[in-house]
């Protein structure tokens, strides 16, 4: 930090500037530990989906591989094509604990055997459950990607924060406070000095009186 000129008038805009230093590191601190509790509860939310969701995943893969062993791979290609469905993802930005996030607005995915797109007369039981199946799981992943970016977001946001705080605390109000002790020093030495001054003065001028 630059050395500024020893005044009082610099002092106090010193003091002034450690509160004020102080108060922020204060609040980014809290942000801190807000962000933390969330971060904390968002992991516990991630790591139950994520257990749902690889379970889900495990039962579309065995239903497809029965599917394709009984039904036949070009059977279950032929009706995924007259199925014809899109799935159109609308992604929302957000702010959270004023952290830039992004949301995922859908249509649903679960649909019964008449919205699918293909008669379920013409198709076995088997096809229908793979079908089912694989929509939990995009469900899941379309759970689970939000929650995972938001946490990465929270996770930065708090190593941030944690930088800031930090810097205000490590560097920036110890130098303040080391500038405004200095401002002291010199000023009370000044003021001793003055006062010697006065004195010496004093008694020159007591002296001249007594010659007279």
């Amino acid at each position: 930090m630059q050395q500024i000129s020893p005044t009082r008038m610099n002092l106090l805009n010193l003091r002034r500037q450690i509160q004020m230093a102080i108060q922020g590191a204060n609040l980014l601190k809290n942000k801190r530990d807000a962000l933390m509790n969330e971060f904390r509860k968002l992991i516990t939310v991630i790591v139950k989906e994520r257990k749902v969701l690889e379970e889900e995943l495990r039962r579309s893969i065995n239903m497809l591989i029965i599917t394709i062993g009984i039904d036949g791979k070009e059977a279950l290609e032929s009706i995924a094509l007259s199925s014809g469905r899109k799935l159109e993802i609308e992604m929302i930005p957000r702010k959270a604990w004023g952290v830039k996030v992004t949301e995922f607005k859908y249509g649903d995915i679960i649909k019964s055997a008449l919205k699918r797109g293909f008669s379920p007369i013409s198709i076995t039981s088997r096809v229908q459950l793979t079908a089912s199946s694989f929509e939990r799981t995009i469900d899941g992943i379309l759970r689970v990607v939000p929650l995972e970016y938001k946490l990465r977001k929270f996770g930065e946001e708090i190593r941030k924060t944690n930088r800031r705080v930090n810097a205000l605390e490590q560097k920036l109000i110890p130098d303040m406070r080391e500038q405004a002790k200095f401002i002291r020093q010199v000023l009370e030495d000044r003021e001793r000095e003055d006062k010697f001054r006065l004195k010496i003065l004093k008694k020159k001028a007591e002296k001249k009186k007594e010659s007279e």
